[in-house]
């Protein structure tokens, strides 16, 4: 006996199935992000190979960046512009100096990944974000490279242990945020106004010299301080002196700004989730 055809009544109580490139939830695409997560040490490791394998003095470069621009600023604030600080300059400048370059390396690399990434999503579906993801991984060696260096140079100078090293975390996580909000933003923004990611560049290296990277915030004018809170960076390098050299603790204003970095970077990747597609 045949089975019965299907009337129209049965037709509507069966449920559509629907094929999508794109979590129908924030959450949804939160957990495709940890299921593919593992190519983020995969892009991670080739672009390091990329920068460093090819190059005659490879890793090295690793150390010899940040110690040439650390000479350059030191013979500037120091020698000529006689810059007062509690400790040693050249601990006090290579602190701001490595929580900066983290940040704009985060801020200047991931913003352009989506676009430089659109041959691969064109063989292969995972949340775009991985890419972005990836350029932090790599920021982060040449990062912890330089934080290792700042440690040998704290012990050989024989400065005390901060108290405060327990907080080092809170203002590493912090720094990654500031990157991670400006990239992930400019990822968003970038896809309908491709000038931005040419103006990136001229707008961190402008930054540096309204963050107190190379000097102490006391240096700026009170009357000018208030906007100093505006700048998360500021309240970033602040605690990484708090940590590493035992400096006065942030002010409070800056962990409020903190706050919203926090929020910037929740809403961006919300955002930028809903506009996989187009970005």
């Amino acid at each position: 006996m045949q089975p019965p055809e299907p009337t129209l009544t049965d037709t509507k109580k069966t449920a559509p199935i629907v094929f999508s490139a794109i979590p129908l939830t924030f959450g949804a695409y939160c957990r495709e992000i940890i299921s593919y997560s593992w190519l983020i040490w995969v892009f991670a490791a080739k672009e390091i190979r990329m920068l460093y394998v090819q190059t005659y003095f490879g890793l090295l470069w690793s150390i010899i960046r940040p110690v040439m621009t650390l000479l350059i600023f030191t013979m500037i604030f120091r020698l000529f512009m006689h810059v007062p600080t509690r400790s040693p300059y050249y601990l006090f400048a290579f602190t701001g100096m490595i929580a900066w370059n983290f940040f704009s390396q985060i801020s200047n690399t991931a913003s352009t990944a989506i676009l430089r990434g659109e041959d691969i999503f064109s063989k292969l579906y995972f949340p775009r974000v991985i890419l972005l993801l990836a350029k932090i991984v790599v920021a982060s060696l040449e990062f912890f490279i330089s934080l290792a260096m700042l440690v040998i140079l704290i012990a050989v100078s024989g400065a005390p242990v901060s108290g405060g090293l327990i907080t080092l975390p809170l203002f590493l996580f912090y720094n990654v945020l500031c990157g991670f909000a400006i990239a992930i933003w400019m990822s968003v923004l970038s896809s309908r106004f491709h000038d931005l990611i040419q103006l990136m560049p001229v707008v961190i290296g402008i930054a540096i010299w309204v963050t107190p990277v190379f000097y102490p915030a006391e240096l700026v004018p009170a009357s000018f301080r208030p906007l100093l809170y505006l700048n998360p960076m500021a309240g970033v390098i602040s605690g990484y002196r708090y940590a590493l050299l035992g400096d006065p603790f942030p002010a409070l204003p800056y962990f409020v700004t903190m706050a919203v970095v926090a929020l910037l970077s929740l809403s961006g990747l919300y955002v930028f989730s809903r506009r996989e597609r187009a970005v």
